[in-house]
């Protein structure tokens, strides 16, 4: 009886430490690689979100690696002036550009991406706050586009304009890992 009792907490055990080396986690739940939080695509594999007008970036919670290969399809409209029908575009933008959006030799309100990269984190020693030193590329996409990811990092979606406080309306983003 006794041996059983043993041989079932040795199985118990077994099973619980197997399954810890399964997954990047600890006894305690706690991440033990420095791999990021954010979900990656398989090839073939899609997500579909929402792209708001008034926000500067969107979070897509997707890593990415450089070279993957993305295909990116967007639809709907949004105004860069709420209330002035002139100022609609969809998501290849508006026909002007400016110098004060992200990317100036594009039309302003277009869709765009951006990959950024975490760096280092230092704190300060006097306010105790962090800061987070990264590096970013962000790049054009329109209505659709196939391109292959600058850098290893997080990817953002958003709209070629600084001041995006008087938009509305939003684009539907299909996010495709290439093959």
């Amino acid at each position: 009886m006794r041996i059983r009792f043993l041989f079932g907490v040795f199985t118990i055990l077994l099973s619980l430490i197997l399954l810890g080396f399964s997954t990047n986690k600890n006894f305690f739940g706690n991440q033990e690689n420095n791999e990021p939080p954010g979900r990656y695509l398989r090839p073939g594999e899609w997500v579909e979100m929402v792209v708001d007008a008034t926000q500067s970036w969107t979070d897509t919670g997707l890593e990415v690696v450089a070279g993957q290969k993305l295909i990116f399809r967007a639809q709907g409209g949004i105004s860069l002036q709420r209330g002035n029908p002139i100022a609609y575009c969809g998501p290849e933008g508006y026909p002007l550009k400016t110098v004060q959006q992200p990317l100036k030799d594009r039309n302003i309100g277009a869709l765009i991406g951006k990959v950024v990269k975490l760096i280092s984190i230092e704190k300060d020693e006097e306010t105790g706050e962090e800061k987070r030193n990264e590096i970013e590329e962000i790049f054009y996409l329109g209505a659709r586009r196939e391109i292959y990811m600058p850098l290893d990092g997080h990817l953002y979606l958003g709209i070629n304009e600084v001041v995006v406080g008087d938009n509305s309306g939003s684009l539907r983003v299909e996010i495709r890992a290439g093959r």
